[in-house]
């Protein structure tokens, strides 16, 4: 089974400010890294965001590799898209 490393006093503390200040996806990132540091398994935390076991395997790897940093998205090329609501 994997969980996430032993967090550090510092790394909670941001984790925490993330999952409250963060914008989307990145907030929901930050609450799946500290229920898996309370040894939530990965397919409870999967059911719990409606999502797959891959995915919350992926960010845990990913904290594990970049810290609390690599829960952002990568920067893309491009101008982002255009949003798909009519304003008229």
């Amino acid at each position: 089974m994997i969980f996430v490393r032993e967090l550090g006093e510092d790394e909670h503390q941001e984790l925490r400010r993330m999952t409250r200040q963060a914008v989307g996806r990145v907030s929901l990132r930050a609450h799946m890294i500290l229920l898996s540091a309370q040894r939530r398994s990965v397919p409870e935390i999967a059911s719990l965001f409606d999502t797959s076991h891959a995915t919350v395997r992926f960010w845990i790897e990913r904290f594990h590799e970049r810290g609390c940093h690599g829960l952002y998205d990568n920067p893309r090329s491009g101008r982002p898209r255009k949003s798909q609501l009519n304003t008229t």
